[in-house]
């Protein structure tokens, strides 16, 4: 699925600007199809200051006055949520050696929501640095609403997207030649802490669905600690040369690793 593939994209352009960092994403849904998106994202605070002094060194003119909570740049990526979303809150967040914010939106009709699964946009700057793709109808999630009782939510995943096979060998060779214990050193400690998590909460309780992961209200889409995945060497290394793109090759990179949990279907339904 391409879910995985976002996710794996998001990870190394997050990786290669603000080193670890952790993106708790979670959508409340009523029984009219209106709710609330809540998304908490924070970074080690040494990164933070590090990117202080690549924005003074990248531009001067914007070297002022960063912070990691923006509450303008907040309000402004409302629209990119879809029509008719709008910023409700946003307050700074910190906590042991992390920094970042809690901002909420709230939305009318989930129909219209326009939900990456991928952390890059979240990123400040990435942007500005021209890092990140113009984003595609095909990397969102899709939802089907219908209002009943019970109302019903239909959402579909990103589909996988066909890419050159040759370019792909000739890069990975690549990639594997230029592998050392080095660099894998120095991988293990940008993915030490990193988390990304994506859950649905259904205010009214769940009555049915095919979820993969549910608990109580609460359905999760992803879950993903890669602390739990460096603890396995093998797997660790696996990971980085496998380069997984499909469900189904994340899935037979780490198997069933504790703190690993993302949905595997292509569309799931949940009645409430």
């Amino acid at each position: 699925m391409k879910l995985i593939k976002s996710l794996i994209v998001g990870i190394i352009f997050s990786m290669f600007l603000s080193g670890c960092l952790q993106v708790n994403t979670t959508v409340n849904l009523n029984k009219d199809g209106s709710g609330t998106i809540e998304e908490v994202f924070v970074m080690k605070t040494e990164v933070i200051n590090m990117m202080k002094e690549f924005a003074m060194a990248f531009d001067s003119t914007k070297s002022e006055g960063f912070e990691i909570f923006n509450e303008t740049e907040l309000r402004e990526k409302a629209a990119k949520f879809g029509d008719g979303v709008t910023y409700v809150s946003g307050e700074l967040v910190k906590k042991d050696n992390y920094e970042g914010y809690k901002v909420i939106y709230s939305f009318k009709d989930i129909n219209k929501l326009k939900l990456n699964p991928s952390p890059e946009d979240k990123v400040p700057m990435g942007n500005d640095l021209g890092e990140v793709e113009e984003e595609s109808i095909d990397d969102l999630l899709k939802f089907n609403f219908k209002k009943g009782n019970p109302s019903t939510l239909v959402i579909d995943f990103p589909k996988p997207e066909m890419e050159d096979k040759q370019e792909t060998e000739e890069t990975s060779e690549f990639e594997d030649s230029t592998f050392n214990e080095q660099a894998e050193q120095k991988m293990i400690e940008m993915f030490d802490g990193m988390k990304m998590a994506l859950y649905f909460n259904f205010k009214d309780g769940i009555s049915e669905t095919d979820a993969s992961f549910v608990n109580g209200s609460e359905v999760t889409l992803m879950e993903v600690d890669f602390s739990e995945i460096i603890k396995n060497k093998e797997v660790f290394k696996n990971f980085q040369n496998a380069k997984p793109e499909t469900m189904e090759e994340f899935k037979k990179v780490v198997g069933d690793i504790k703190g690993i949990k993302i949905e595997f279907k292509e569309q799931v339904t949940i009645k409430f």
